[in-house]
């Protein structure tokens, strides 16, 4: 008798580092159960302020000197377009790095822009429930003060609530879980066990490697360690992850 394959797993991210900053251990608990996940990317990431520190107009403070200088540095700095390859490049290794397969690595493109709506977010959500009719979701939460990050949210609330969908949850920033606003809409801390925990540090340490990955020529920039250095810090020193379990 065949065992019948688990449910997959859909994790949208408004950008392109959110998986691991966010669902690092979420994502590896439920691969090293034989669960298929699905990473689906929101955006195209481009509104990065990372792009201002790569042309020399804004300070970095994840930079050794603090401003780039591209002249001396001998770099011609990223357009737009360059910074959001950037971007996918960083996210497609990290996802690899994770465990997840190339082919469930859903970078979006034709469909993605620069910002997300609720509605957009809403369609996003639902050609995957079509397409995966017994899969879970997970996104960031709807009071996450990302425009991209909430848009997702409200979408997959509004799914539940409207009962589209029934198997969600909502992902919470380190820096939010303690909020009055997430406290109110029950965030916990999801929690595995210490082999898995173990296992999927190891595993994340590896992905925030591609995101400090620097190469200019080779058309990498090390986006998310420019933008968010002191998250992915946190998260190299193993800080956990934060869920919502009901739409409320």
């Amino acid at each position: 008798m065949t065992t019948p394959a688990p449910r997959p797993l859909i994790v949208y991210a408004g950008h392109q580092d959110d998986a691991e900053l966010w669902s690092w251990l979420i994502i590896v608990h439920h691969l090293l159960v034989g669960r298929r996940v699905i990473v689906v990317l929101a955006t195209d990431g481009s509104t990065s302020s990372a792009l201002q520190m790569l042309t020399g107009t804004r300070a970095s403070g994840w930079w050794p000197k603090n401003w780039h200088d591209p002249v001396l540095e001998s770099y011609e700095p990223p357009t737009v377009e360059q910074l959001a390859a950037s971007r996918d490049a960083e996210m497609v290794d990290a996802c690899l790095q994770l465990g997840i397969l190339p082919e469930d690595i859903r970078l979006e493109e034709g469909w993605r822009q620069p910002t997300l709506t609720p509605e957009r977010a809403r369609e996003l959500i639902l050609r995957y429930h079509q397409q995966y009719p017994d899969a879970g979701h997970y996104t960031t939460w709807w009071g996450d003060t990302d425009p991209a990050h909430a848009a997702l949210g409200d979408a997959l609330r509004g799914l539940v609530r409207d009962g589209t969908l029934t198997d969600a949850r909502w992902v919470v920033r380190r820096t939010q879980a303690t909020s009055p606003e997430a406290v109110a809409a029950g965030v916990v801390q999801y929690t595995a066990p210490d082999d898995v925990r173990a296992e999927a540090l190891r595993r994340v340490r590896a992905a925030l490697e591609c995101y400090r990955s620097w190469a200019p020529r080779a058309g990498r920039y090390a986006v998310g360690y420019h933008s968010v250095s002191a998250e992915m810090e946190h998260v190299r020193q193993g800080a956990p992850n934060w869920i919502i379990r009901t739409a409320n």
